[in-house]
């Protein structure tokens, strides 16, 4: 089945480009030049894939993304003209798939457009739909996966960071079994910047501190020397 883009850019000549480049590599490409064509485009057509720039005439990207991950999991790959990283990280931590700067080389963005989807399909889930689980809770936790919120044993909201949540989510489905510093890579970060393995024990470790004084004195997130992190608690789906 021919899989389906959507690409957001009010550049026609760089849109006019991503039409013809990416039907030449067998998928189907609709282009809109704002925010609003694109919801407009999304109510009456499924994509498996959203290719978004930041820079939109009327609704900045990086809100478009905070938007679309209340109500979706459909992939999504910022362009940007900026290059300084700390945009690239805002763009994950609101919950953007990959993040890529222009000028790019067209097989790099096609490179990780494939590497993108190949993560979603093996998620499992529709795209354009809520995740069938909408509730993962743990020892008093709740963790809300379309409000991407955190609740402790005492019902109130614990502040994550976008990454901090993706991480716990990561370890949440996977409980009792060890997630490997690689996955958490993949899964929590994408391609769009380099992640060493101290940056992933330092987000480990201000997680741990977070959720310490809600869960009591032993840590519920276990290190498994050599071999990644284990959330060690029994989690309920809903």
């Amino acid at each position: 089945m021919t899989e389906r883009i959507l690409v957001v850019d009010d550049d026609r000549q760089m849109t006019g480009f991503l039409e013809r480049f990416l039907t030449k590599q067998g998928f189907e490409v609709h282009a809109v030049g704002s925010a609003t064509r694109m919801g407009l485009a999304m109510e009456h057509s499924g994509y498996d894939l959203v290719l978004l720039d930041v820079g939109l005439p009327d609704i900045d990207g990086f809100e478009v993304t905070r938007e679309l991950r209340r109500s979706s999991r459909l992939p999504i790959i910022l362009l940007t003209a900026r290059e300084d990283v700390f945009d690239k990280i805002i763009g994950l931590e609101l919950g953007a798939d990959d993040y890529v700067s222009k000028p790019f080389e067209p097989r790099e963005l096609l490179a990780r457009i494939r590497s993108v989807l190949r993560r979603s399909r093996a998620m499992g889930a529709p795209h354009d739909a809520l995740p069938e689980v909408r509730m993962l809770r743990f020892m008093g936790f709740v963790l809300d996966l379309p409000r991407r919120q955190l609740s402790g044993p005492d019902d109130r909201e614990v502040a994550l960071t976008g990454m901090e949540f993706s991480l716990l989510k990561v370890l949440a489905e996977n409980a009792g079994a060890v997630v490997s510093r690689d996955r958490i890579m993949q899964t929590v970060y994408g391609n769009a910047i380099t992640v060493t393995d101290r940056a992933i024990d330092a987000h480990v470790a201000r997680l741990r501190k977070k959720i310490l004084p809600c869960a009591g004195s032993e840590s519920l997130i276990r290190t498994v020397h050599g071999a990644g992190y284990s959330l060690a608690v029994q989690v309920c789906a809903e």
